[in-house]
C-alpha cells in the first residue's frame, strides 16, 4: 500500500526569550521520532562527556551548530510528522533573528506557535512577536502555555494566565485562538494528552495544531509571477534570467512585463543548460521572449490574462531595524499620528512613493512580492510588508 504524501506546513515558533521555545521544538522533534537514533546518541554522548544532563533544548542547539558548521543537517529541513501534516519548523531564537527571517523573506510561515510561560506571564517580546505575526498576515495561531510543571499543573493558574492572554489576542484580531497548557520539559500535553492535567478537556498541542492549521494554496495554482534577476545577450538573443515565484511559466505563454506593461511571448525556457517546456515555483530559468526589449532586473513577468497596473504608491507597515522612519510594539497601540520619524526598533504604518513605476503585490495576496527592504547609506535601514497599493 502506497503511503499518501502529507501536506506540508511551515511553522514558525515565537515567544519571549527563556520561555521554552528551544525545549518545545526539541520535544516535538524527539517525540515525533524526527531525529535519527545515531544523532540522538551523539548528542547524549557529547553532553555526558561535558558533564551535563540531557535536555531537549540541546537537540535544537546541536542541529544549529551543524548548520553553521557547513554540514547538511538544518533545523529548517527537519520536519516532524503528525497525523495530518509534515511540519517544517522555522525557529526564531531571538528578536533580531525573528525580524530578519520573517520580514526579509528568508522563510514563509503558514502558521505560528506562540510559546509563553504560564508562570512568568506576558512579557515584552510576547507582545512584540505576536504583533509581528499578525502584521505578517499569519492567520493560523496556537498558544503553548508552557512551564505548567513549575505551577504544579494548577488549573486556576492556567485560567488566570489564559484570561490575561486572551485580552491581548482579541485586541489583535485573534479571538478564539486555542491556548494549550503544556510542559515541554516534562513532555506533558505536547504530543499526547497529559495525565497530570485531568482538568484540561482539550487536546494536546500537536492535535490542536492539526485542527487549527489549514494547508496553504499551492504556489503553482496561483497566477504566474516571475522576478527578473538579470538579462544576458547570447547568440543575438536576450536571455532573461528569472525566478518563478508563483504559477507556471510555459513555452508559448503570453506574459506582461511589469511595471512597463509590455507584452511578450515565451519562446524558449532553459534550465541548467537544457531546454524545458515549463517551470514552476522555485525554479530559476533562462527565458527567451518574443516582442520584448526593455527588461531590467527587478521587473516581473506576469500572466497576460490578468488586469495589471504599475504601483504608483503603496501603504506598508514597516519595522525599522537601524535608522529612520508610530505603533508601540509592546502595548500594540498607536502612540502618535503622523509622526515626523520613527526611531530604531519602532513600528509604523507608512506611505511610500516610488521614484519611478514599481511593480509590487499586497502581502496578503502574494507574500513573495509583498515584502520590501529599505536600503540606506549604511545598509538595510528598514523592512516591511505591503498592506495596500494604488
Amino acid at each position: 500500500m502506497l503511503e499518501v504524501e502529507l501536506p506540508r506546513i511551515n511553522l514558525v515558533v515565537v515567544g519571549h526569550k527563556d520561555h521554552g521555545k528551544s525545549t518545545l521544538i526539541g520535544r516535538l522533534l524527539y517525540d515525533s521520532n524526527a531525529i535519527p537514533e545515531q544523532k540522538l546518541k551523539e548528542i547524549k554522548e557529547e553532553l555526558k562527556s561535558a558533564g551535563k544532563s540531557f535536555e531537549f533544548a540541546f537537540i535544537l542547539d546541536s542541529l544549529e551548530e551543524e548548520r553553521t558548521g557547513g554540514l547538511t543537517i538544518d533545523i529548517m529541513q527537519t520536519p516532524f510528522k503528525s497525523k495530518k501534516y509534515f511540519y517544517t519548523i522555522i525557529d526564531c531564537p531571538g528578536h533580531k533573528e525573528f525580524i530578519q527571517k520573517m520580514l526579509t523573506g528568508a522563510s514563509q510561515a503558514d502558521a505560528a506557535v506562540l510559546v509563553a510561560s504560564a508562570k512568568e506571564g506576558i512579557q515584552d517580546q510576547t507582545r512584540e512577536h505576536l504583533f509581528l505575526v499578525k502584521m505578517l498576515g499569519i492567520k493560523h495561531l496556537v498558544v503553548a502555555a508552557n512551564k505548567m510543571d513549575l505551577l504544579d499543573y494548577d488549573e486556576e493558574s492556567f485560567r488566570r494566565f489564559s484570561r490575561s492572554l486572551e485580552e491581548m489576542l482579541t485586541s489583535l484580531g485573534y479571538a478564539g485562538v486555542p491556548i494549550v497548557p503544556v510542559s515541554a520539559f516534562e513532555g506533558e500535553n505536547v504530543t499526547k494528552p497529559s495525565e497530570k492535567m485531568e482538568w484540561y478537556t482539550g487536546k494536546s498541542l500537536i492535535e490542536t495544531l492539526d485542527e487549527t492549521v489549514k494547508p496553504p494554496k499551492p504556489l503553482s495554482e496561483k497566477p504566474t509571477r516571475c522576478v527578473v534577476q538579470d538579462i544576458y545577450r547570447i547568440e543575438e538573443q536576450n536571455v532573461v534570467v528569472c525566478r518563478v515565484e508563483t504559477g507556471r511559466l510555459r513555452t508559448g505563454q503570453a506574459v506582461t512585463v511589469m511595471p512597463i506593461a509590455e507584452k511578450g511571448i515565451v519562446e524558449k525556457i532553459e534550465s541548467f543548460g537544457e531546454t524545458v517546456t515549463e517551470a514552476g515555483p522555485g525554479d530559476s530559468v533562462g527565458v527567451v521572449l518574443k516582442e520584448t526589449s526593455n527588461l531590467k532586473r527587478g521587473y516581473v513577468l506576469a500572466s497576460s490574462e490578468e488586469k495589471l497596473l504599475p504601483t504608483k504608491r503603496l501603504d506598508a507597515k514597516c519595522k525599522v531595524q537601524r535608522i529612520l522612519e508610530k505603533i508601540d510594539a509592546v502595548s500594540l497601540t498607536v502612540v502618535e499620528e503622523k509622526p515626523k520619524s520613527l526611531e530604531n526598533g519602532e513600528v509604523g504604518k507608512i506611505v511610500l512613493q516610488p521614484v519611478e513605476p514599481l511593480y509590487v503585490e499586497e502581502y496578503s495576496a502574494f507574500p513573495e512580492l509583498g515584502r520590501f527592504v529599505i536600503i540606506g547609506k549604511k545598509g538595510a535601514a528598514a523592512a516591511g510588508i505591503i498592506l495596500e497599493k494604488s
